[in-house]
């Protein structure tokens, strides 16, 4: 009996090895694998690498990663251990209670495991109030939005091996409170989604994505714009839900860390709801030439919903992670900001927005801060009377 078990077993294997098995399939079980993966390059047969087996070794790896049934294999594997088993065999993401998915990395962040200490987070925030008095002399507003982190919001959906009671302070902290007391332009958008959370109707996280819902988005976008006409007393473009739709199938990155567990079917996700935002062309209206350094969850004010190019200027940039432009309508895509102008691109401005969502914190305006303290600080010496 075991016998014929190994011998059905490998006669199974083979056929899922084979070219031909390939299109008895759904192209929807072979969907490409989602997430970063290092590519395999043929290898070149020569007489060294054949002796020492690097040629074997490196074929083997070559031939596996291009099987036609490659992606198939990886996710029918993954979806074994996660139905079988409950193991989500991609890297850094783990379920939590009812299919609820985190990354690891939000969740130590949430619990305290990274913090850089009070007198860290104390430096730099008074480099920022500095920099934000600074840019006010020239009429630049600065703004810093705490996006929400999923553990944030959704604590108690998170698995049972993270001992919450061990909680110690955290980045989100030390920083709400010195952003407090040195009185620096922000909005706290994870205080914003508690108070909502047994509010709204939709989910402002999704069960699948890292980032706030498309929902959560549209909301985080209203308080944010809202704040930004009342510091400046202006009057940006009005916009409106024109009727959107509910549905159970997520969008854009509602479903992030489901793609990125790349399994065979997607996890049930509860109903959401999708706003169709509509923008008000009106040329009476103020449209600020607006700068964002920010991580991932800018993105969705720009992608999923367009706020960011329908409510500022042509001019309007976001800096991803102040390394790179990640989105411009007059600059090109992709150019690396450390190429820019910085005293240029800066002070052209009318608003300047750091967008930080909790694990992000740990560098808080990814050097941005620290640059812009140093630049103002030459500054303020060029207008100081000499001393003779």
């Amino acid at each position: 009996m075991r016998l014929l078990k190994y011998i059905l077993f490998s006669s199974f294997f083979l056929l899922l090895l084979s070219e031909q098995f390939f299109f008895f399939f759904p192209k929807t079980l072979v969907r490409d694998l989602k997430g970063t993966f290092v590519k395999f390059e043929k290898p070149e047969l020569t007489a060294d690498n054949w002796v020492k087996g690097k040629y074997q070794e490196q074929f083997l790896k070559y031939h596996e990663q291009n099987l036609a049934l490659h992606p198939l294999l990886i996710r029918l594997r993954n979806q074994i251990g996660y139905s079988f088993y409950k193991e989500m065999n991609t890297e850094g993401i783990v379920e939590g209670k009812e299919n609820t998915l985190y990354d690891h990395g939000y969740i130590t962040t949430y619990l305290g495991n990274d913090f850089v200490g009070d007198s860290v987070v104390n430096k730099k925030v008074e480099m920022l109030g500095y920099v934000q008095a600074e840019l006010k002399k020239r009429n630049i507003d600065l703004v810093f939005v705490m996006a929400p982190s999923k553990p944030a919001v959704l604590p108690e959906y998170i698995p049972k091996r993270y001992d919450l009671t061990k909680k110690t302070k955290s980045n989100y902290d030390a920083f709400t409170s010195a952003f407090e007391k040195h009185n620096i332009n922000h909005l706290n958008i994870t205080k914003f989604f508690l108070k909502r959370k047994g509010i709204e109707r939709y989910p402002l996280f999704t069960k699948c994505g890292i980032h706030w819902s498309g929902y959560g988005a549209t909301l985080a976008a209203d308080t944010t714009f809202k704040y930004i006409e009342n510091l400046r007393q202006i009057d940006l473009p009005d916009y409106y839900d024109a009727g959107g739709e509910k549905t159970p199938v997520p969008r854009d990155t509602d479903n992030d860390l489901g793609e990125l567990s790349n399994l065979l079917y997607d996890i049930p996700s509860a109903e959401m709801y999708y706003p169709k935002m509509v923008f008000k062309n009106d040329a009476s209206k103020t449209k600020p030439n607006l700068l964002i350094i920010g991580d991932s969850f800018t993105w969705t004010w720009i992608g999923f919903y367009g706020f960011i190019p329908n409510l500022f200027s042509d001019k309007t940039a976001f800096w991803y992670y102040n390394h790179e432009i990640g989105w411009s309508k007059s600059l090109n895509n992709g150019t690396l900001t450390k190429d820019l102008d910085l005293k240029k691109e800066v002070l052209s401005r009318d608003v300047i927005m750091i967008i930080n969502t909790e694990p992000s914190l740990k560098n808080a305006g990814m050097f941005f801060i620290e640059q812009m303290y140093e630049l103002l600080h030459k500054e303020a010496e060029k207008t100081q009377p000499s001393k003779l």
